[in-house]
């Protein structure tokens, strides 16, 4: 994917893409080549498949819940290089957003690039989702939780919602949709406070295979969750990890 095709993909969408904001992908795109070189944020070295594999698929889920392009406030849990938190403030600037990663060395690119863009309203955390979220600051504070990951649901589940508040939901963005995660996730989500809203399966403009998962918050997560680090990896509620 090229820059011509990403504005015309998306405009195909309903989803218009500005040249200010063209200038600001251009910059992150340059910006984030350049920053690698010294150290590795991304496996996705080549400008066409940024365009695609991050910043279209970042993009997704302004697609497909209206609720996404509104003043809201976000927390994008495991953010890395940015993706998907930085494209979609990009697009909607109206985003109160916090981005949390566990690597203080991905939290200084994140740094330089929300100084290089101009960003306003975004906050860098450098921690772990099972300790900020025990803190009062972040705990229950955020309209959408949202993470781009591989992880197991029942272990995404215990890492975002306790960041949403009631009312709120968070979005799970995953290249597969296994149906017995969602079916598994009963235990984890009377826990946790959250009930399955919608899903959506789709691909991607080259045929990659992607879901888009999201649950409201309908209740007050319990406050024993999350638990400590690492442990709702290696042990999901409900049920073993895949």
């Amino acid at each position: 994917m090229n820059p011509d095709e990403f504005v015309t993909t998306l405009n195909n969408q309903s989803l218009p893409i500005s040249n200010r904001k063209m200038v600001l992908f251009q910059t992150y795109l340059e910006f984030l080549l350049e920053y690698s070189k010294k150290i590795n944020l991304t496996a996705i070295k080549e400008p066409k498949d940024i365009w695609l594999k991050h910043f279209y698929d970042s993009l997704t889920p302004l697609l497909y819940l209206p609720d996404m392009n509104k003043k809201a406030s976000l927390i994008d849990i495991g953010s890395g290089a940015g993706f998907p938190g930085v494209p979609l403030k990009i697009v909607n600037q109206k985003f109160q957003l916090t981005l949390l990663d566990s690597l203080q060395k991905r939290i200084a690119f994140l740094d330089q690039l929300i100084d290089k863009l101009n960003l306003k309203n975004v906050e860098t955390v450098h921690g772990r989702a099972e300790d900020f979220a025990h803190n009062l600051n972040y705990r229950e504070k955020y309209d959408f939780a949202i993470a781009r990951a591989v992880s197991n649901t029942n272990t995404l589940l215990e890492l975002l919602l306790p960041f949403v508040k009631v009312g709120g939901k968070i979005i799970l963005m995953k290249t597969v949709h296994v149906e017995s995660e969602i079916y598994g996730a009963s235990k984890a989500l009377e826990e946790l406070g959250g009930r399955v809203s919608q899903s959506f399966s789709f691909e991607l403009p080259n045929d990659d295979p992607r879901v888009l998962i999201t649950i409201d918050k309908i209740s007050s997560t319990k406050k024993r969750y999350p638990r400590k680090a690492g442990v709702p990896e290696k042990s999901p509620i409900g049920g073993k990890h895949d």
